[in-house]
């Protein structure tokens, strides 16, 4: 918890059962995403930001399946910079979620969205 942080993820990511892999609360938070994310099972949760002015750059591969969402963040002024690939499977199945005003999302990379799956959600 703080503002300013930062996270390298760099390996792999796989998260299931409801966790999260990575959890920050605080403003200006950064995530760069370089690894493979695999998220599975409804609540669970790969990157998860609660805070404004936060950044997420995903630019390894991301498979969210079974109700899993890969990227949530809570708060105004967020960008997400998807620039790898993402794979969305599954009702309830959230590829990037933002719930905050000016959001933003630039989805550079591919993304495979199927059964009842959920690419991008912005709510703000």
């Amino acid at each position: 918890n703080g503002n300013n942080g930062k996270v390298i993820q760099d390996g792999d990511l796989d998260v299931s059962g409801g966790g999260h892999g990575i959890d920050i609360t605080g403003d200006s938070a950064t995530v760069d995403n370089k690894g493979t994310m695999t998220v599975t099972d409804p609540e669970s949760i790969g990157i998860q930001i609660d805070g404004d002015k936060a950044v997420v750059n995903n630019e390894g591969e991301s498979t969210i399946t079974n109700g899993g969402t890969g990227t949530q963040i809570n708060g105004d002024d967020a960008t997400a910079n998807n620039n790898g690939k993402t794979i969305v499977d599954g009702k309830d199945s959230t590829g990037t979620e933002i719930n905050g005003n000016n959001g933003k999302v630039i989805q550079d990379g591919d993304l495979d969205v199927s059964g009842g799956g959920h690419g991008i959600d912005i709510t703000g």
